[in-house]
């Protein structure tokens, strides 16, 4: 083999693999750009909660007590809850797993189970959904007797 093969076939090897390599990168960076445009196209909308805050009062120890919290949509997108955490087993939450279109109401219900607790309570439930802060809170407080 000649050293004009040889310095021909290095210089392909070399041209396949810087195009590789290129398209390897280009490739990372359009998955890069798509997921940026994914997140920003889901858009956020705005809510307002009638209140955020509950207090039970008093309970005797063993109560089971419910409230609803309403919500109107007040942004331009639907409001789509992603999850909804309550602090511990003692709390359940209850919500329409539909979106819910600009301007409609909804309405998250809370149950507190106070068997086993007593004094002071204080609860946080936490929404996540598509919000500029990705998620808003609740909170329920009792005095168990």
């Amino acid at each position: 083999m000649s050293i004009l093969s040889l310095v021909r076939r290095r210089n392909f090897l070399v041209l396949v693999f810087s195009l590789l390599l290129g398209c390897t990168l280009l490739s990372v960076s359009c998955k890069e750009k798509k997921t940026k445009t994914q997140a920003t196209t889901q858009g956020t909308t705005e809510i307002e909660f009638r209140q955020k805050n509950f207090n039970f009062g008093k309970l005797a120890e063993g109560e089971i007590v419910t409230h609803s919290f309403y919500f109107k949509n007040t942004g331009r997108e639907n409001f789509v809850i992603k999850a909804i955490e309550s602090g511990c087993g003692c709390t359940t939450v209850e919500y329409d797993k539909k979106p819910v279109p600009p301007g409609k109401e909804g309405k998250i219900e809370i149950a507190f189970n106070s068997s086993g607790r007593y004094g002071k309570q204080y609860k946080e439930i936490r929404i996540f959904a598509n919000l500029p802060k990705g998620k808003a809170t609740l909170t329920i407080t009792a005095d168990v007797n």
